[in-house]
């Protein structure tokens, strides 16, 4: 396989990338951080046409995958479902036809439904990548997580890494779990039982039960926001007795000062974390913002290579 591609032209879900895949994201990552400065603009998607299509709000992944393709000379269209003729009862597959009507070659999804950008791939001969779909995964937030983990620690294999919160309804843990476990971490949960996936045993992971064992055993702890829309009513018995067994706050960061915080964002603070931890030096949570431009570029320089421009 050249060096320059991927074992895939797509990327649909966290299992398309293998541990050299993921280390070549990361080498052309640290490249475009490591000369932003000096060249401003790269020419990587240049006459590459590049399709936004956000069928649920967002604005980290939206505004990061907007700017990485800009970075890289695409031309960038964004598509609005809610004032297209998907609000008139135009099908998916329509849409995407219509879309490639208009020569995009490049397709960025985020999708309420799990499974929407599988299906568009199907469907299409462009390059379709997942910004989020549904319960299922997001695959470039694990990549940003791990590519700031590999660069603070300068190694992934062996670290201690604990998912804290709704990891039920997260497709940001599911994801991690995947990328995580292929460069060598060693994975826990920290969750009330009602928002753990029913069918432990498929992810091998390691529970915690009590925040203040996971904190002592763990070198990370990646806290995921409290998925509010997504949840079933009744799984916790409220917001607050949730934040006070399961939200950091900084008795924690006392109790073990060299503790590094991941959170994919936005965070509910006074749910899963103090404020005051927002500006702590080992709360990487603008980091992991700055870091996903980088990861964004690179993932879409990589896969532009599969059109032959």
């Amino acid at each position: 396989m050249p060096e320059e591609t991927l074992s895939h032209p797509y990327l649909l879900s966290s299992e398309d990338l293998n541990y050299d895949d993921i280390l070549k994201i990361f080498k052309k990552a640290k490249y475009f951080m490591d000369n932003i400065q000096s060249v401003k603009k790269f020419d990587d998607l240049k006459g590459v046409t590049v399709g936004l299509a956000f069928f649920e709000s967002s604005t980290r992944t939206k505004l990061s995958f907007e700017l990485s393709a800009k970075r890289l000379s695409a031309d960038v269209f964004s598509f609005q479902s809610s004032s297209s003729s998907l609000s008139k009862g135009e099908s998916l597959l329509d849409t995407l036809r219509t879309i490639e009507a208009m020569e995009v070659q490049v397709f960025i999804v985020r999708h309420q439904n799990s499974g929407v950008p599988v299906f568009l791939q199907k469907n299409t001969s462009g390059i379709v990548i997942n910004a989020g779909d549904g319960k299922h995964e997001h695959p470039t937030q694990a990549l940003l997580d791990a590519f700031t983990l590999h660069r603070r620690f300068k190694k992934i294999d062996g670290l201690k890494v604990c998912i804290i919160g709704d990891i039920l309804h997260s497709r940001v843990a599911r994801s991690n779990v995947n990328t995580l476990k292929t460069l060598g971490a060693e994975l826990a949960f920290c969750s009330p039982g009602t928002l753990l996936p029913r069918e432990l045993n498929v992810w091998n992971v390691n529970i915690i039960d009590e925040l203040d064992d996971a904190v002592d055993w763990a070198d990370v702890v990646m806290v995921l926001r409290l998925q509010r829309e997504r949840m079933d009513s009744g799984l916790i018995p409220s917001v607050k007795e949730f934040s006070k067994y399961y939200g950091i706050t900084f008795k924690h960061f006392t109790k073990k000062p060299e503790l590094v915080l991941l959170h994919p964002g936005p965070v509910n603070y006074g749910i899963e974390l103090d404020y005051l931890l927002s500006s702590y030096p080992n709360v990487l949570i603008q980091t992991q913002v700055k870091h996903g431009v980088f990861i964004r570029m690179a993932l879409l320089s990589l896969l532009a290579k599969n059109l032959g421009h």
